[in-house]
């Protein structure tokens, strides 16, 4: 039972700070980044070294409380009431070694500060191109990347993980000590342990070429179809391939306002004319009204892609897609997307897999395994006004997704409430639920994606 007292108790025990139900700075401290998500955690701590979350972990055990961690909030799902939110931005370790080319990141860093890091060194982690994105939570959750195609998935890039078990027992895990324990870690996500640190593979990208076209609607069945042609053709090559619509409010570009346009991001390991002559596919089959391609570094990614980086309320669906014969499919896309704009979807793109993402080689050490499907399709909803109504905007996609069901949906691209059940198949799910009961028999450690 939760005692106020041993809260506070513990507040006096930590070095970093704990935030409490009525506390002047409560509500600013449990807001996530997806503003739509109402949690109400039972204490925010921001612990400050290992002893903190010992301590947090001694506490939550005695008072019946769960413990989780959410360094940003991208994937907040629950109202937590009877959990303490743990942020981890003081865990700030950033690390790169050229030479052995690997990262060591803490669960502070999110990845606009590694990929500045990496600038230079001609390097390139798996990374997501929102720089407000957290390395740890990205890498756990399985992660995608635009480099994936080329290197594989984030999960399978993890070389080590430094966690804190539901005993308070600090640990530095690699294939080598606990082979089954990183298996589950490549792709389970925070369920077994508060992650403080892990180290990750960076691979060769000393020339980058990437940035995005934008399509009038008019022509977006006729780019989908190029786009997933290329897709087909270059497996290699990192792809989004989507529809936006925007709204007509002041929150839009005053030149987009109102209208539905296509998009494709592409980024490509190789130099701009290898990269150019990509893009020149698409530009092919119709003129392009926005083209942001271009040489880049890696510290410019999360620029070039231009992802939105401010907190807001929104909704996420998300689906494996398989059988994506490029014109049937391009009509099929388009046509969903209309009718779900229509009643308030904003945006949907599809990420192109194939390529390393495929690659059995190595799999088998990952939860995550080797994904198969064509493309793993991403939808989103802002929710600014409160009538809007998320579940009849999905509609269309859902319906879509069900004609073209692919395989492994990566947690990395699930929505708001969705659990493990909806990535993993049963036997994945047993093998993390049996690590799971080891390390974590009680249950204490929470996750924003538990197993069902």
């Amino acid at each position: 039972m939760t005692s106020a007292s041993e809260l506070l108790a513990l507040r006096s025990e930590l070095a970093g700070s704990l935030v409490l139900p009525g506390d002047a700075d409560y509500e600013a401290a449990r807001m996530p980044w997806n503003l739509s998500v109402d949690q109400r955690p039972a204490a925010i701590a921001e612990p400050a070294a290992v002893a903190d979350l010992q301590a947090i972990l001694r506490t939550a055990a005695a008072t019946g409380l769960g413990v989780t961690v959410q360094p940003n909030g991208h994937g907040a799902s629950g109202d937590l009431s009877d959990v303490v939110l743990i942020r981890p931005t003081r865990f700030d370790t950033l690390i790169v070694d050229e030479q052995a080319r690997v990262l060591r990141a803490g669960a502070g860093v999110n990845w606009g500060r590694a990929l500045e890091r990496l600038d230079g060194t001609g390097l390139v982690a798996l990374a997501g191109s929102n720089p407000e994105v957290n390395v740890v939570a990205l890498a756990i959750a399985g992660g995608h990347s635009m480099f994936s195609r080329r290197y594989g998935i984030t999960a399978r890039s993890i070389i080590s993980v430094e966690f804190v078990d539901a005993a308070g027992t600090l640990h530095r895990v690699t294939d080598a000590d606990d082979a089954e324990l990183m298996w589950a870690l490549r792709g389970g996500g925070g369920l077994f342990g508060i992650v403080t640190e892990v180290e990750l593979v960076l691979y060769p990208g000393e020339a980058i070429f990437g940035g995005s076209l934008m399509f009038p609607a008019e022509a977006a069945e006729t780019v989908v179809a190029a786009a997933l042609g290329l897709a087909r053709d270059e497996p290699e090559l990192g792809l989004d391939i989507g529809m936006m619509h925007f709204p007509d409010a002041p929150q839009a570009p005053p030149h987009l306002r109102g209208r539905t346009v296509a998009t494709v991001g592409l980024v490509h390991v190789g130099d701009e004319a290898s990269g150019r002559a990509f893009a020149d596919r698409l530009v092919a089959v119709a003129e392009p009204i926005a083209d942001t391609l271009t040489s880049f570094t890696i510290g410019s990614l999360a620029a070039v892609a231009a992802e939105p980086v401010d907190p807001m309320p929104s909704a996420d669906f998300g689906a494996a897609l398989d059988g994506l014969d490029a014109a049937a499919f391009a009509h099929d896309f388009v046509d969903a997307f209309l009718r779900g704009a229509e009643r308030g979807l904003m945006r949907c793109s599809i990420r192109a897999m194939g390529g390393a993402i495929a690659d059995e080689l190595g799999a088998e050490f990952a939860a995550v395994g080797a994904t198969q499907s064509d493309g793993l399709m991403s939808c989103g909803v802002l929710l600014f006004d409160p009538s809007l109504d998320a579940t009849a905007a999905f509609e269309p996609m859902r319906d879509l997704a069900a004609k073209y069901p692919g395989g492994t949906l990566l947690p990395t691209f699930l929505g708001s409430g969705a659990t493990l059940a909806d990535a993993y198949d049963g036997e994945v799910l047993d093998r993390l639920a049996a690590v799971k009961r080891r390390v974590d028999p009680d249950g204490l450690i929470r996750s924003n994606r538990p197993l069902s």
